[in-house]
């Protein structure tokens, strides 16, 4: 059976996510991640105010802009095919 989804403010999910991190996350990255980058489900309360599914907030790790990734990104040079001489 499903749980019912728990909503939390923008303060409340930066505070969540500021432990899950090693730096302060502001309320405003919250909603970017929600609305631009969609990890985080949100609902609109109203014209201005969002809220923010708990769960989510507690499962995303943000990662500071100067960590490596773990997962290189792809390179995008092609490969220049060994020449044989002959």
């Amino acid at each position: 059976m499903p749980t019912k989804a728990t909503w939390v403010s923008a303060q409340e999910a930066a505070q969540i996510l500021t432990a899950n991190t090693d730096h302060v996350i502001s309320a405003d990255y919250v909603f970017l991640l929600a609305k631009k980058k969609k990890k985080i489900a949100y609902r609109a309360v109203d014209g201005r105010t969002n809220e923010y599914n708990r769960r989510d907030c507690e499962r995303y790790i943000v990662r500071r802009r100067d960590t490596p990734r773990v997962r290189p990104r792809p390179s995008t040079r092609k490969e220049k095919p060994l020449h044989s001489s002959s």
